[in-house]
């Protein structure tokens, strides 16, 4: 049984869609315009030290904002913190998160309170994603894909109950390749190299309902969901020499890549909407899988569940 087979197949709409983000996606990418400025705002971007997310925390950085680097590897958040600092001369800190495990988002809500007690953050970029090369499971025993991308980002409703995410904007990676998934869930289980590509697809679409439904619960809140481009950001793992040479034709670089997600951290116009980097706002067809109310609000629900161990800590 092939890859498609197990997925729904995509509508044509759909294969136009992922076909236009590859399509000469390096010209039709646009730049972020510097303005507005952010000056005396607080950003937060989870996996914000390496690739598409190092580079939107520079950009957020360029533009005026105090950027919190949210992510797992120490050594590296801590120098990307300084290269933000050194090259933008704005304030920039590393605080430590791994999505994956629902205790260290608890730690870091409250580190974050401890660093900034008097302020909110007014920009918030869900960048942080996992590929899984092979089946594994979170520290309270969720498939990984589903734990760090979509779980994990439970950091979103901390932040809200401890006052530091009230009138933000947020912005949600997700990619068009969600459509070759129907539904999302912490309890799937997978084999194979193709089950990671599975289990990411099934984290996406849950992260477009996770837009959503935010949206829908929090007017306060200035959502936005992204696809950011197709990256060479080595998300996949290794992909050989044709793989190789399709990266070398087509896909964006990190700081192109970021540039979609400047535009929804940033511009005007956007919020509520799927932002594109080469259709711009899209209007997403009736049978689209992101358009399934009732497994966006259940999502919702079970996420709440299953954090809400936490959710005091």
């Amino acid at each position: 049984m092939d890859f498609l087979s197990r997925h729904s197949t995509p509508s044509a709409a759909a294969v136009a869609r992922m076909t236009a983000a590859l399509w000469r996606q390096r010209v039709l990418t646009p730049r972020c315009p510097a303005t507005p400025r952010l000056d005396g705002k607080l950003a937060l971007v989870t996996g914000g030290n390496a690739g598409v997310g190092l580079e939107t925390s520079l950009g957020l950085a360029r533009r005026g904002a105090d950027v919190v680097i949210a992510a797992r590897r120490e050594e590296e958040g801590r120098a990307a913190a300084r290269r933000l600092e050194e090259e933008t001369g704005r304030g920039a800190c590393f605080l430590r998160v791994d999505l994956a495990d629902l205790a260290s988002v608890a730690a870091f809500t409250a580190a974050l309170e401890d660093r900034f007690p008097r302020r909110s953050v007014d920009v918030l970029v869900a960048n942080a994603g996992v590929w899984p090369r092979r089946y594994g499971t979170s520290a309270q025993g969720y498939e990984l894909a589903f734990a760090t991308n979509v779980l994990g980002h439970l950091l979103l409703r901390r932040l809200q109950d401890a006052g530091k995410l009230e009138r933000a904007r947020v912005v949600l990676l997700t990619g068009d390749i969600y459509v070759l998934a129907r539904d999302a869930s912490a309890d799937f289980v997978f084999a194979g190299p193709r089950g990671g590509q599975q289990a990411y697809c099934r984290s996406k679409l849950a992260i477009a309902w996770l837009a959503q439904e935010l949206q829908r619960r929090f007017p306060s809140l200035e959502v936005v969901l992204v696809h950011p481009g197709v990256v060479a950001s080595g998300l996949g793992g290794e992909v050989g020499v044709v793989g190789d040479a399709v990266k070398r034709w087509g896909l964006l670089d990190c700081e192109a890549g970021a540039q979609t997600p400047l535009i929804a951290a940033t511009q005007p116009g956007v919020v509520g909407k799927y932002l594109h980097n080469t259709l711009g706002v899209v209007t997403l067809p009736a049978d689209d899988p992101a358009l399934q109310p009732a497994k966006a609000a259940a999502l919702w629900g079970e996420l709440e569940r299953l954090g809400v161990s936490f959710r005091g800590a």
